[in-house]
């Protein structure tokens, strides 16, 4: 056999195992996803567990719950805080992300993992309506409500109070997740190849249909939460977040023209 016959052979006996591999991954997810989804859930798992040596750690009975509609709330410590979270979450969960970080030569990936982009001005409002209308046809989504990434580490930043509308609008019951013991790199593209001794929390899902706070005191509630999961304390955020600005205007129907369609997703 000549030597490129046995590579080929080899890349082809790779190939079988990944498909064989991500096809029982994907059985785990809630819906079960096909081979290439699964496949690549797997490599973000073990991208997760080799360079981050990420430790998981699950309430019990969390994801025995976890069901409809429901707003993945985590605090945002370095850009693979999204990756560590998709390999612990057994739901698909379609993260907010600031247009301003969508690289063009990635539109694949965007597309495949759902990503929803909000612009950090007045126009992030169609962001927020197509994360309104995946809540209502029973998604999850994700959310960092500090805006930015923690700077220092170890330090929250106050959460923007469009959480708690989108929370209150939507009636979707909340999973907080806790993130720390990433890499400390100066930009949120560094963390992708720095190693690091990543935890991950996940906490008991939040049903703020069970009281009545308001759109305001639910983001206060999940910041004093998150305060005493960690015990960090609260810093300041000098500008505000795509998802205070593009929300904003949500929490007042007669704010501008688009709320008409903001009533009927609502």
């Amino acid at each position: 056999m000549s030597p490129l016959s046995a590579i080929a052979i080899t890349l082809v006996a790779l190939i079988a195992v990944g498909m064989i591999a991500g096809g029982q991954y994907g059985r785990r997810k809630m819906p079960q996803v096909g081979v290439f989804d699964g496949f690549m859930y797997l490599l973000g798992f073990l991208y997760s567990k080799i360079i981050h040596r990420a430790e998981f750690v699950v309430e019990d009975g969390v994801f025995e719950d976890i069901d409809g509609p429901m707003i993945v709330v985590c605090n945002h410590t370095c850009g693979i805080d999204p990756f560590l979270v998709s390999s612990v979450v057994p739901r698909r969960v379609c993260w907010l992300m600031a247009e301003d970080m969508r690289v063009s030569w990635l539109a694949w990936f965007w597309n495949w993992a759902g990503v929803i982009f909000v612009a950090r001005n007045r126009h992030g409002k169609s962001g927020i309506r197509k994360a309104r209308l995946h809540l209502k046809d029973g998604g999850m989504i994700g959310i960092f409500p500090e805006g930015k990434i923690e700077r220092p580490a170890g330090k929250l930043l106050p959460f923007a109070p469009g959480v708690g509308v989108l929370v209150k609008r939507t009636g979707a019951r909340v999973l907080p997740v806790i993130i720390d013991g990433t890499p400390d790199v100066p930009t949120a593209w560094d963390s992708i190849w720095t190693s690091s001794n990543a935890r991950v929390r996940v906490m008991k899902p939040i049903d703020y249909n069970q009281t009545d706070l308001g759109s305001a005191e639910i983001a206060s509630d999940l910041q004093k939460r998150f305060q005493d999961w960690t015990g960090w304390e609260v810093g300041s955020r000098k500008q505000s977040s795509a998802i205070e600005d593009a929300s904003e205007d949500l929490s007042d129907p007669s704010a501008h023209p688009i709320n008409d369609t903001t009533r009927q997703i609502a």
